[in-house]
């Protein structure tokens, strides 16, 4: 199948895509932006298959919203926006938190979008500094609990503690980490969405 599309403007496409409901317009959406998209998710997810999962979803979720497309604004912002989140609720459906390292957090914060490349700076931040106010062994257990992936006893055992111990630092760790982070509402919603991924 031709591409009809390829030499209009992505202005254009999102007109043809919002008022005409074009889906030759919207292939050529796809066209555009799958290789950045998949490049995206598949260094943060666990598998190849996930992230082609994550990339179809994350167009189907553009043709959905296509009627409140705003086409004056970069289709990028809101192309990652709605990546991000899919990436997050993916994450957060499939329990993978436990793998969910430092390194995999960073990735978050990086995309095509340079204005939101500050922001999410200011997101992992955040975060780090909520994990800083943390006494220095309920961090250390926290973190090999979310960010190592061990478990209770595991822990427990690598420690020369109770595992009733290290559920109590944990317990310990996320109310003081749910405090701090309600401390800046002005990121709420995704600092909750990374909170509910990363220790729920």
């Amino acid at each position: 199948m031709g591409r009809n599309y390829q030499h209009l403007e992505e202005e254009s496409l999102l007109r043809n895509i919002k008022y005409n409901d074009e889906e030759s317009a919207f292939q050529e959406l796809f066209y555009r932006y799958q290789d950045r998209v998949f490049r995206y998710a598949v260094k943060i997810v666990p598998t190849r298959e996930l992230a082609e999962e994550i990339l179809q979803d994350v167009f189907l979720k553009v043709w959905n919203y296509r009627a409140q497309i705003d086409e004056n604004r970069p289709f990028s912002a809101l192309l990652f926006k709605i990546a991000k989140n899919t990436i997050l609720n993916t994450l957060k459906q499939q329990k993978t938190h436990q793998q969910l390292t430092p390194d995999t957090i960073e990735n978050l914060a990086f995309h095509i979008c340079p204005e939101h490349d500050m922001i999410w700076k200011q997101y992992v931040g955040i975060l780090n500094d909520a994990l800083a106010t943390l006494p220095e062994r309920c961090r250390e257990i926290f973190q090999k609990s979310r960010f190592d992936g061990l478990s209770y006893e595991e822990i427990a055992q690598e420690m020369g503690i109770s595992k009733d111990t290290v559920r109590l630092q944990i317990i310990k760790s996320l109310k003081q980490l749910k405090k701090y982070l309600l401390l800046h509402p002005e990121f709420d919603a995704v600092l909750m969405i990374m909170y509910l991924v990363i220790i729920s």
